[in-house]
């Protein structure tokens, strides 16, 4: 759910000349984070793929560096389940689809940067990127009368992608074990 920092957040964007929405942005960051940046290396890829590699105005960074820390704090709080999707609210059930396909498409391209040989893994990671890349790939017909139908299949999806984005950042995000070196 957007909320009315996402607004304001959205609004600085667009008066700034970004050309990522608020929606969009949550995707991107929330994928780095998975993908296991912890460090400061999320503000060049930021800069990069957002504003031509152009640094952002400070008070709009200070947002963004805000917003940044909040997802990440939803993530780290794997027990609570507390993440969220930052999907745009509206009663419309098309434009609904449209906000989870940018957070989807955003979230997919921050999670590559972070782990740039994802499409390698296996096992239920692997299925899940693969899973990733068709919900990415979904599309509806603003001809089909049953919203309800849709309605339903968004929430499914919004829960799945919740899902997968707490599985991505548990198994990036994990410290590695130390080995205690055999003695013979």
């Amino acid at each position: 759910m957007i909320t009315m920092d996402q607004i304001k957040l959205d609004q600085q964007l667009k008066s700034n000349g970004i050309g990522i929405n608020a929606t969009e942005l949550h995707g991107f960051l929330s994928g780095l984070i998975c993908g296991g940046i912890n460090d400061q290396s999320w503000q060049p890829l930021l800069y990069q793929f957002t504003n031509d590699n152009h640094a952002y105005p400070t008070t709009l960074f200070a947002q963004v560096s805000e917003f940044y820390q909040t997802i990440s704090t939803a993530l780290a709080d794997v027990e609570s389940f507390s993440f969220e999707l930052g999907l745009t609210e509206n009663e419309n059930v098309f434009a609904r689809a449209d906000s989870l396909s940018e957070w989807a498409n955003h979230f997919l391209l921050g999670i590559g940067l972070a782990q740039p040989h994802l499409d390698r893994e296996k096992g239920e990671i692997g299925e899940a990127v693969e899973d990733l890349h068709d919900i990415c790939q979904l599309g509806y017909d603003e001809d089909d009368d049953n919203e309800e139908e849709m309605s339903e299949a968004l929430e499914e999806i919004i829960e799945y992608l919740r899902t997968i984005a707490t599985l991505f950042y548990t198994h990036f995000n994990q410290s590695p074990s130390v080995e205690k070196p055999l003695l013979h």
